[in-house]
């Protein structure tokens, strides 16, 4: 794997939880929105349903469909990822644990520390579609 590409996964993987709200705080600010006033009239291929046009932008937001991809994707990955692994995720990528730290509480030596995360990273890759 590309060292560019392994670095985005690895910022991927630290954003992990940031992601997460920026996509509950879209959509919401979504489907709160009522920026659309209701006594106008509707012209054509104007969609007059504030519910289906709320719908229409949830599905179609690009930010917000990359960000969920991206969260399902990594989800995926550590699904099929053992307990170690997941272990790794939690201590090194959410609470941004320094490498040494994980590997007194895990316990691992550093080779397999470094070991688990490449397969953490390429497992993630794979689910995004960035690793054959």
């Amino acid at each position: 794997m590309e060292r560019a590409v392994f670095r985005f996964i690895e910022h991927e993987l630290f954003s992990y939880e940031r992601t997460k709200r920026e996509i509950q705080e879209l959509r919401e600010d979504i489907i709160s929105d009522s920026s659309a006033p209701r006594d106008s009239i509707p012209s054509a291929g104007h969609i007059s349903d504030t519910t289906a046009r709320k719908a229409i932008r949830l599905m179609t937001n690009t930010a917000l469909t990359r960000m969920t991809r991206t969260v399902a994707a990594i989800d995926r990955a550590m699904c099929r990822l053992n307990e170690n692994h997941r272990a790794l995720f939690e201590l090194r990528y959410k609470q941004a644990l320094p490498w040494h730290e994980v590997c007194v509480m895990i316990p691992v030596s550093e080779r397999t520390y470094f070991r688990m995360r490449q397969e953490l990273v390429m497992a993630v890759g794979r689910e995004m579609g960035l690793e054959n």
